[in-house]
């Protein structure tokens, strides 16, 4: 097993290097920087009642609630398969609403549509508070390009929680091209996509609030994700940067508490992220933070780092934990490729005098 995780890792990286090489420059090369939009959030193409539909509280709303969180599930999930047996429980039991967005075909079209939904359901759920936001996978990319973009949203928005995100694109998403298994939002996270060098253009690739980003150096799925923040030039798919941001790669952080024990470290994979005491333990230290909203490292001990299943989940997590990356793979491959060439960027988002203009 350990073999073939290396094979493919290796297969995935040579894949990337040759795209590299024959990807054309985009048409954001040496444009600025770190620009912060400001203004109206741009008006929703999507129908307003199916954007009200997609949103819904598994509890309903009590004046003893800390905090409404709402979820963003990954690709290929439903909420309730992302959520139900890896955070809600957890979430109520500490006291916590947790609310659902259901984004259509379970976010492997546009993700320009995707952030519709998310937005909407902030604004619907905020009302007069800020709310958190705890996303997976690909959402995290989707609430990340919706807080880019929608100044109005993110002002409801008191922190986010990325879980594996791929804020940068991920290598992965490269010979899903190659063998024809790709659809809209495949494309856009390709690394040299125009989505995804669109977002950072407009400073996407900093907080923009505060931002708790737990990846895994062993996570295959987003990748690259194993540089750290010592080597200069690289990137991680999963890293922010800015002071409103906090990166933790937990399988580092693990491995370094367990080995000081005598201990072996484990892999933290893409979909444990979800489950590992170590990430809840972060998630939760980041939301009964109420000076900096981020979760910290520090809180976590090394017997958070058991590699088991985090606290307050019910009977057959292990069972249901165990069906999400094939659910994954199979509602994946019912969908029939498209989105190649890339869609186009939406106007709010493609135009160059925006980033001429702007300052560093």
């Amino acid at each position: 097993m350990a073999s073939w995780r290396l094979l493919s890792t290796v297969l995935i990286a040579f894949a990337a290097i040759l795209w590299a090489l024959t990807e054309k420059k985009s048409d954001y090369e040496g444009l600025n920087n770190n620009v912060t939009v400001t203004g109206p959030d741009p008006a929703f193409l999507e129908d307003e009642k199916e954007l009200s539909q997609a949103v819904f509280c598994p509890v309903p709303s009590t004046p003893q609630a800390k905090e409404t969180v709402l979820l963003v599930h990954g690709t290929g999930m439903t909420p309730q398969i992302n959520w139900e047996y890896t955070l809600v429980p957890p979430l109520i039991h500490d006291g916590f609403r947790p609310c659902y967005v259901a984004v259509p075909q379970r976010l492997l079209l546009d993700a320009q549509t995707s952030a519709e939904y998310i937005s909407y359901a902030i604004k619907k759920l905020a009302n007069e508070s800020q709310i958190s936001v705890v996303s997976w996978s690909a959402g995290a990319l989707a609430t990340q390009w919706t807080l880019t973009f929608y100044p109005e949203t993110r002002s409801k928005v008191r922190r986010h929680i990325a879980l594996g995100p791929d804020f940068h694109g991920s290598w992965s998403m490269i010979p899903l091209l190659y063998f024809n298994m790709f659809t809209e939002a495949v494309v856009q996270q390709v690394p040299w996509a125009n989505f995804v060098t669109a977002l950072a253009r407009f400073g996407g690739n900093r907080a923009l609030v505060p931002t708790t980003s737990i990846g895994s150096s062993t996570d295959l799925i987003v990748q690259p994700g194993f540089y750290g923040e010592a080597w200069p030039g690289f990137t991680d798919s999963w890293r922010l940067e800015g002071p409103q941001a906090r990166n933790i790669d937990l399988f580092k952080l693990c491995a370094a508490k367990v080995l000081r024990q005598g201990g072996l470290p484990h892999i933290v994979s893409h979909d444990s992220l979800l489950w590992e005491p170590a990430s809840h333990q972060i998630i939760f230290d980041a939301l009964n933070n109420e000076e900096t909203y981020l979760g910290s490292a520090d809180s976590v001990t090394a017997d958070h780092c058991r590699g088991d299943r985090a606290d307050h989940l019910p009977p057959g997590s292990e069972a249901k934990h165990a069906a999400i990356m094939p659910e994954l793979t199979r509602y994946a491959s019912q969908m029939p490729s498209s989105g190649w060439p890339e869609l186009p960027l939406r106007d709010y988002a493609s135009s160059l005098e925006r980033f001429k203009g702007a300052p560093a």
